[in-house]
């Protein structure tokens, strides 16, 4: 009996730690360059959850996985009185009530994106922002491959083909062949960014991206199997 209820205890030490990893909130950061002039009303960004990957990135270490379901996108407002460009123009955002949400493509050439794939569950208005704070869009159901390359862009709708702008921290130093912030941040890419204007940067943007870590099939069928086995022995 002893050893039976000590296999038991191994059983459920080892699936516990599986199940609060899975709660936690796991982490991307690229944190702002803190140059001054590094700012500006822009359009589309580009994400990719394994670029960078330069030391504390990515939090926990070792949380990143192949494909990854993103949960909330963080980006940060300069301090400074500047507003997004309003207006009914290109890329331009109604007024400072209108609701701004994050729609994510696969594509962009030239400054027009494509291969929609959804938008963000949640909006922001810039009159709901402040100076120097962080403003967040919340997804539900985003699943997204580490080592691809994305673009959110911001829209007045959560529907595909609207297209807007709205003011963000952004990282215009660098050296793009450098994994780090900044022009480093997409490694060798020199189009990571869309200026309100219409024209590609290499610009990185600030941002923290909270993700869970989507496991691997073996890994998912693993922990099916434990906590089945749990089940079955609790129901014993």
């Amino acid at each position: 009996m002893k050893i039976k209820t000590t296999i038991r205890a191994l059983a459920i030490s080892s699936i516990v730690p599986m199940l609060l990893a899975t709660a936690l909130a796991d982490t991307i950061n690229n944190n702002w360059s803190g140059v001054a002039g590094d700012k500006g009303n822009m359009t589309g960004l580009a994400f990719q959850a394994d670029a960078g990957n330069y030391p504390n990135s990515i939090d926990p270490l070792g949380s990143l996985t192949p494909t990854i379901e993103l949960t909330r996108l963080t980006l940060f407002r300069p301090n400074d009185a500047t507003t997004p460009s309003f207006g009914t123009g290109a890329r331009q955002v109604a007024d400072a009530d209108t609701p701004v949400y994050l729609d994510v493509y696969t594509t962009m050439t030239g400054n027009t994106f494509s291969g929609y794939l959804g938008s963000s569950s949640s909006s922001v208005t810039w009159s709901s922002t402040s100076p120097d704070q962080a403003y967040s869009f919340d997804f539900s159901g985003l699943v997204l491959s580490s080592s691809a390359k994305y673009w959110f862009v911001f829209s007045q709708d959560n529907v595909e083909g609207n297209d807007a702008n709205f003011r963000l921290k952004l990282n215009t130093s660098g050296n793009d062949a450098t994994p780090g912030e900044g022009k480093g941040y997409l490694v060798n890419d020199t189009i990571q960014s869309l200026t309100q204007a219409g024209v590609a940067q290499d610009w990185g943007f600030a941002f923290t991206a909270e993700f869970t870590p989507v496991p691997e099939p073996t890994s998912a069928t693993l922990l099916g199997l434990a906590l089945a086995g749990l089940l079955a022995w609790r129901r014993r």
